[in-house]
């Protein structure tokens, strides 16, 4: 592979990794704010003891781990594209060298 090809994918693979740079904070302050939301409705089905608070708690519990599923996803590819990039540039030094 020339090194031109390699070149092209490891600024792909780097606009990749940017992108979902800036996806994750955005995932991270709706997991956040979701979390605490889950948290304030728990705590108002303990006080309340009523079916509707049951029911406000499980469905923002649900948003919360939804989005941190997300986020987990987002981690692992983040860190499948940080390996390819280290990979892609071990193979522009060992042309250089």
């Amino acid at each position: 592979m020339s090194i031109r090809t390699v070149e092209r994918q490891l600024r792909r693979t780097s606009e990749q990794i940017a992108n979902l740079r800036a996806e994750l904070v955005f995932l991270e302050e709706q997991f956040t704010h979701l979390s605490e939301e889950a948290e304030t409705a728990r705590i108002y089905a303990l006080v309340s003891e009523t079916p509707i608070s049951e029911r406000t708690h499980q469905r923002a519990a649900r948003h919360a781990n939804v989005i941190g599923q997300q986020r987990n996803q987002l981690v692992a590819r983040l860190g499948q594209l940080e390996g390819q990039q280290d990979s892609l540039l071990d193979r522009i030094i060992g042309r250089l060298n």
